[in-house]
């Protein structure tokens, strides 16, 4: 079974636009990074994160070994590659700009948790 290798960083945008690369990620400095996550995902298996931030996010996912894809939805807690709202499914690094006024979903009701 193959598996996936990530890291994922999370960075509050506080520019208008993305700019010229000026750091060896290729991202603006004027970024805050708010979390990195690493782990390892096993093939056809979900990893899921929630953004807890307001504002303009810039999700940033490095596939250290295989390939992993990156899912972000406003509707469900649980975004797939059938229910979500943006996407990145390069091969290597993935990158999705979440706008500032984008729609977090609300907390899961305990029966939702299980």
């Amino acid at each position: 079974m193959l598996c996936c290798s990530v890291l994922v960083l999370l960075l509050l945008s506080q520019a208008g636009g993305l700019q010229p690369p000026t750091d060896e990620d290729g991202l603006p400095q004027e970024f805050t990074l708010l979390h990195v996550v690493q782990g390892h995902i096993g093939a056809g298996n979900y990893s899921y994160l929630r953004l807890n931030h307001d504002g303009r996010i810039v999700l940033l996912m490095r596939s250290l070994k295989g390939d992993a894809d990156l899912y972000v939805s406003d509707k469900t807690l649980r975004p797939s590659f059938d229910t979500y709202k943006l996407q990145s499914t390069t091969c290597g690094q993935d990158l999705v700009v979440v706008p500032g006024d984008f729609v977090r979903p609300a907390p899961a009701s305990p029966d939702e948790r299980r």
